[in-house]
């Protein structure tokens, strides 16, 4: 510490940890799963739920809790994995992929 400056929980750098998607409930019965994603402000939780995919890999319907957007998210190999989101539209990645992928 230098001087009379004092620490400040807020500016301490976050862990890597912190930043990765986690599963906070899965998906049970009807109940759909929930995602915690590193977002810019704190963690967003997503709502997701399995569907079917006739077209290879896994379906999945993803929406974020308190928002009206949803997503629908194909996994699987490397070049099965396509979101709807506009990160995907963009750079040909997602958190959503990255988040279904991880857990």
């Amino acid at each position: 510490m230098l001087g009379n400056a004092s620490y400040d929980e807020g500016m301490a750098r976050k862990s890597k940890t912190d930043r990765l998607p986690r599963l906070v409930r899965p998906p049970a019965g009807r109940e759909p799963g929930i995602l915690a994603i590193a977002g810019r402000k704190g963690p967003e939780f997503y709502a997701f739920r399995e569907i079917p995919c006739a077209i290879g890999g896994r379906g999945f319907k993803v929406q974020r809790l308190g928002r009206p957007d949803l997503y629908h998210v194909r996994i699987g190999r490397p070049d099965q994995c396509s979101c709807e989101c506009l990160g995907f539209l963009r750079h040909g990645k997602c958190k959503h992929i990255a988040a279904l992928l991880s857990t």
